[in-house]
């Protein structure tokens, strides 16, 4: 089963947020864009612990968008669409009566907030205003707390102080663990194992030196506050009752020579979620639940980035790869390194859209074939996620534009530091952007600039004019085939997409920027040949020919040579596709 769409209206930082779900969910975006109102908004419909209290909201939880005093017909709405339980005959016959279509099988749960009939026109006291839960799309069918009970949303908060929960036999998830292994161990074992841990017991606190310290302590407890008060104090290892015998067990580290207390924060939380994770499949396996959603709020806390990525890798996928069937994972994280093994339709983008709210964006209900999946996977996983975070994404052909647009960025007129801005430049490893372009630009609507070269063919017709025209059709723009070429760079510089006259490196020759290039080939040359060639040129610079230089940028290495000319760059003046590129990439990174 799965959360397939959630809407919620007029909540926090939301004003009308809706998505799709995938198999799991992970929820990424900047700071203070409704991340945790987001895992909130879910507990209102799905957590069985949250009190009725915490679901009677106040005004402060409306939209701030909304006129104040707030009318009668604002309202607070949460939905969530739950698909994949057919199969299931217990969470079938749970979810039935709030089925919402036939084929697929989709059942909605609803939270609303709402005015009282009888409240004034202007309700404005917590009073006036009432929730409801209810099923399907009628506000009559009302939701139970059965629902909720067997399909839970257990909610954790950062996991920042997992070391205190384990100590804690209350609150530890080893306490049901330990419980359930109660009801299955031999009584009679038991009682054998605790008269000899009670004699091994007697036999320390029988030591002279331990009964002293324990007489001295029950002297001083009297005397502090007298017989009638005092506090009977034992020293022993542990409780020796049977029944209390493996409630005392207790996980330690490094071969039992060291308790939870002493061990890394980053280690505490790996046992605190291998707990959890291992509860709720007991749960599950007796019956007792039917399906659970685990959400955890910024579970990077204190992993080092392998182990995040293990960790979450872990949680997301089962064994097999595939996603578990009787568990939902909700997560929310600042960490690219969680994002990078994310499953794509998985991935919840958040936007701050101040006029209309947070939006939200995922591809879960676009229709990709398996390979751009594939791919486009692959490439998070070794990015790191980076571009999930960003606000604003160059996307450009190969490592020499990634060494090369920071500098230029810095040295144009006007320019500006591209991580001020929240703009990532990532390179696609060639000229196969479609497959970026439908899922970050068409499928998150993450703001863009594509950079190309030019690649004119032998009739001098520029091939990556024709590649950008294939990416503007993605983007649902009409066709612009029938346009000359300077209103087609036109329509199609407002799309995000930019085309060079040739090859960056001859662009930039082209530019002014000879010296630069040239003495940089100078300082790579790989032989006596090479470097003569280049010395030669340098002090003729109209000798140059295209494609002797650019075979001898090829055998330095196009990135290696881009990061050393990326040193030695100077002036104000590039080509006008990479400034336009990076103003359009600056100013929708920038925009509301």
């Amino acid at each position: 089963m799965r959360i397939s769409r959630v809407r919620i209206e007029n909540f926090r930082t939301f004003k009308a947020l809706e998505f799709r779900g995938g198999d799991s969910v992970v929820v990424v975006g900047e700071n203070k864009v409704g991340k945790s109102n987001l895992l909130h908004a879910l507990r209102l419909v799905l957590d069985p612990s949250l009190p009725d209290t915490a679901r009677q909201l106040r005004e402060e939880d409306f939209w701030d968008g909304l006129s104040r005093p707030l009318k009668k017909t604002d309202a607070v709405v949460v939905e969530v669409e739950l698909e994949g339980f057919e199969k299931s005959e217990p969470k079938l016959a749970l979810l039935a009566e709030h089925l919402i279509k036939p084929n697929p099988m989709v059942a909605r749960l609803t939270y609303k907030y709402r005015a009282k009939g009888s409240a004034p026109d202007e309700p404005v006291v917590p009073t006036d205003f009432e929730f409801v839960m209810f099923g399907g799309d009628r506000e009559e069918n009302y939701l139970n707390f059965e629902v909720r009970r067997s399909l839970p949303l257990i909610f954790f908060h950062a996991l920042r102080d997992a070391e205190s929960d384990l100590e804690n036999w209350r609150r530890s998830p080893l306490r049901p663990l330990l419980d359930d292994v109660a009801k299955k161990v031999d009584g009679a074992k038991l009682k054998s194992i605790a008269k000899d841990v009670t004699k091994a017991s007697d036999a320390v606190a029988g030591l002279p030196e331990v009964d002293s310290l324990a007489k001295s302590i029950a002297e001083r407890i009297q005397d502090m506050v007298g017989p009638v008060h005092a506090i009977d104090t034992t020293i022993q290892v542990g409780p020796t009752d049977p029944t209390r015998l493996l409630r005392n067990l207790r996980l330690y580290f490094d071969h039992g020579r060291r308790t939870v207390s002493e061990a890394s924060l980053g280690s505490a939380n790996v046992l605190y979620l291998a707990l959890t994770l291992l509860e709720f499949q007991r749960l599950v396996g007796a019956g007792d639940l039917f399906h659970t959603f685990l959400a955890v709020e910024e579970p990077e806390a204190h992993l080092h980035p392998h182990v995040q990525r293990l960790v979450y890798r872990d949680a997301l996928r089962t064994s097999s790869g595939k996603p578990s069937a009787d568990r939902t994972v909700i997560l929310t994280t600042h960490s690219p390194h969680i994002a990078s093994v994310t499953p794509l339709r998985s991935l919840v983008l958040l936007s701050r859209k101040n006029s209309a709210g947070t939006s939200a964006t995922s591809v879960a209900g676009l229709d990709l074939e398996a390979d751009v999946v594939a791919d486009i996977e692959r490439y998070i996983d070794v990015t790191r996620g980076e571009i999930l975070f960003s606000r604003s994404v160059l996307f450009v052909e190969g490592e020499a534009e990634r060494y090369l647009l920071p500098a230029i960025s810095r040295l144009m007129k006007n320019g500006q530091d591209l991580d001020s801005h929240g703009v990532s430049i990532c390179s696609v490893s060639g000229t196969h952007f479609s497959s970026y372009v439908k899922v970050f630009g068409h499928g998150f609507k993450l703001p863009f600039a594509v950079i190309t070269d030019g690649d004119p063919d032998d009739q001098g017709m520029r091939v990556g004019l024709k590649r950008a025209v294939r990416l503007a059709k993605i983007l649902d723009e009409e066709s612009l085939d029938d346009l000359d070429d300077t209103e087609k760079t036109k329509r199609l510089n407002g799309l995000g997409l930019f085309v060079g006259e040739e090859t960056l490196e001859w662009d930039l020759f082209n530019a002014g920027h000879q010296d630069e290039l040239l003495q940089s080939l100078i300082d790579l040359a790989g032989g006596k040949t090479a470097l003569k060639r280049a010395e030669t040129w340098l002090a003729n610079p109209p000798s140059v020919t295209k494609d002797k230089l650019l075979a001898d940028v090829e055998s330095i290495g196009k990135g290696r040579f881009a990061q050393h000319l990326s040193t030695k760059l100077k002036g104000n003046f590039f080509p006008a596709y990479i400034t336009k590129a990076i103003r359009h990439a600056i100013k929708s990174a920038s925009a509301e």
